[in-house]
């Protein structure tokens, strides 16, 4: 902590809120983070929002290539003074929402990335989505988020946590929790614990159904989800009566279940029967 907080001090900068930004300060931690990732010598890896540089110079002294993405003009600058003499670091100054990752696995001869990140809490679902969304590019995600959004991401059917951000990150990559790390880790200290999660992202999809019509579906479900699944499905679909029964008949499901009940299967088994309705 005490490094973090002179590094930035002597450049005038301070963590700033509205950027989310919280510095992993346990070098313990860092070291075990990067382990977890897992990078091989062959592996091009994409930082998110290495900030003061807690994981990037481990990162770095596996990695092929490491391509740090930091938003915050400040940071980038310390990153580039601080790191200069690691020869496999790139410091990219930027938000990694705006990153073309294809582009990126192209320039480095890279068959797909690993993305590494200590993230911005208020942003993670975007940066999931944009990472689902260069699946091609993307073999796996190692992220510090929230502890309750990990547990959001690996709830069961039928509990609290369960919801349509579990099956959307589900349909999409293999989840697994690795590490509990708490809020005093970091500085300044975050009102929340953290977990760090591995995605492994899929090649293909593991239920077959139209992705469009299948989370249209799932969002319809929890948008009401007290609500019995006949009514979600009315409205999400624009159903009348006979066809919500004939859909639920389809897909051998009780219409009177709530929708936070059923598996990613059983909405796919919906989604393909109203496919074919």
């Amino acid at each position: 902590m005490t490094r973090v907080k002179r590094a930035l001090a002597e450049r005038g900068l301070s963590p700033l809120k509205r950027m989310g930004q919280n510095f992993l300060v346990r070098s313990d931690l860092a070291g075990r983070i990067v382990e977890f990732a897992g990078v091989g010598s062959d592996d091009v890896v994409v930082e998110i929002g290495p900030g003061a540089g807690a994981l990037t110079p481990g990162l770095a002294a596996r990695a092929r290539a490491v391509i740090a993405v930091e938003k915050d003009t400040g940071l980038a600058a310390l990153l580039r003074e601080e790191l200069a003499e690691l020869a496999r670091l790139e410091v990219v100054e930027g938000d990694f929402l705006d990153v073309d990752l294809a582009a990126l696995a192209r320039e480095h001869d890279a068959a797909r990335l690993v993305v590494v990140g200590n993230i911005p809490y208020n942003i993670t679902t975007p940066l999931l989505e944009r990472i689902f969304a260069a699946r091609a590019v993307v073999a796996s995600a190692v992220l510090l988020v929230q502890k309750e959004y990990a547990e959001r991401l690996a709830a069961a059917p039928g509990t609290p946590a369960y919801g349509s951000l579990t099956l959307f990150a589900r349909y999409h990559a293999l989840l697994e929790p690795l590490l509990l790390v708490r809020a005093p880790a970091f500085w300044p200290r975050p009102d929340v614990d953290s977990m760090l999660v591995r995605f492994r992202l899929r090649e293909g999809p593991p239920v077959e159904a139209d992705e469009e019509l299948l989370f249209r579906i799932v969002r319809g479900a929890f948008r009401m989800r007290r609500k019995q699944l006949a009514n979600t499905l009315a409205e999400s679909l624009a159903l009348d009566r006979a066809g919500v029964e004939r859909l639920c008949r389809t897909a051998a499901l009780d219409g009177r279940r709530r929708g936070e009940t059923l598996s990613l299967e059983e909405f796919a088994r919906l989604a393909r029967a109203a496919a074919r309705d």
